[in-house]
């Protein structure tokens, strides 16, 4: 199974897509290839959520108010658990018609190519992706999730004329059938070698990745999650369509079992 980051990391991520597995078409659970996150979507989440970062060491709740963010930190940190934040971005059919009107005027460089991952990609692939967002602290979803295997989902990464990785973006349906969120999909994992940047590859990379998470894995909506100062990844965010939610994404973190203070930028 190809998997990335630290040692904590790949042994969260791996755990993460086993247990996915044998909870099926359960809606109270989601997962990007990153571990599994609780959907805040019924009363026993944060219990839920408490209980799957003891297994895995890191874990997310979805989507609470931002009037409520503060509360839920003190109970989960009252049962010596950590805890961070990101801002919960969402977007709906407007941002594929935004994306369209970006590709309409605006082109990768032309020394560029994008591959997209996929079920018969070469393992170089991805260990190209995970060069460039790694570089950038980003983790890389699990390979099955890459390929598009264990759920609908893609990669992209774009390169160089010689074959050098130069960026990266991706999506997937991270939640199961039997949600009622199941066709939003989990968009971003933008990231761009540094002398690279300013080419505006970042936004026509996100404008293709959202058409072809649209038109390829059927998603209706996008969420991504932005990390506090993260003021660049905003605005990128803002001008493809998606907007601030009033809702954070809320990590548990057991420092006992998972080493790293996040699971990712």
């Amino acid at each position: 199974m190809e998997v990335f980051g630290s040692d904590a990391q790949r042994r969260m991520s791996t755990m993460g897509e086993h247990l996915i597995q044998l909870l099926g078409d359960d809606p109270r659970f989601c997962s990007h290839g990153r571990g599994i996150q609780i959907a805040n979507e019924y009363s026993g989440a944060l219990d839920d959520a408490v209980s799957m970062a003891r297994i895995l060491g890191i874990t997310a709740i979805e989507s609470i108010p931002r009037q409520e963010v503060t509360k839920t930190r003190e109970v989960i940190e009252s049962q010596g658990l950590k805890t961070d934040t990101i801002a919960c971005y969402l977007g709906g059919l407007k941002c594929v018609d935004i994306a369209r009107k970006v590709l309409a005027t605006r082109a990768l460089p032309e020394d560029l190519t994008v591959r997209v991952i996929d079920r018969d990609s070469p393992p170089e692939w991805l260990q190209a992706f995970a060069e460039v967002a790694m570089s950038h602290g980003v983790l890389p979803p699990i390979g099955p999730v890459m390929r598009g295997l264990s759920r609908p989902g893609f990669a992209m990464v774009v390169v160089d004329r010689s074959g050098a990785p130069v960026a990266t973006a991706g999506s997937v349906l991270c939640h199961p059938p039997s949600s009622r969120l199941h066709r939003r999909a989990q968009w971003g994992q933008l990231s761009t070698k540094p002398d690279r940047m300013g080419e505006g590859i970042a936004k026509v990379l996100g404008a293709k990745a959202m058409i072809h998470s649209h038109e390829k894995l059927g998603a209706t909506g996008f969420k991504t999650g932005i990390a506090p100062g993260n003021a660049a990844s905003a605005r990128l965010c803002e001008r493809l369509g998606l907007e601030d939610s009033g809702s954070d994404i809320v990590a548990i973190i057991d420092p006992n079992v998972y080493s790293e203070d996040r699971l990712t930028k």
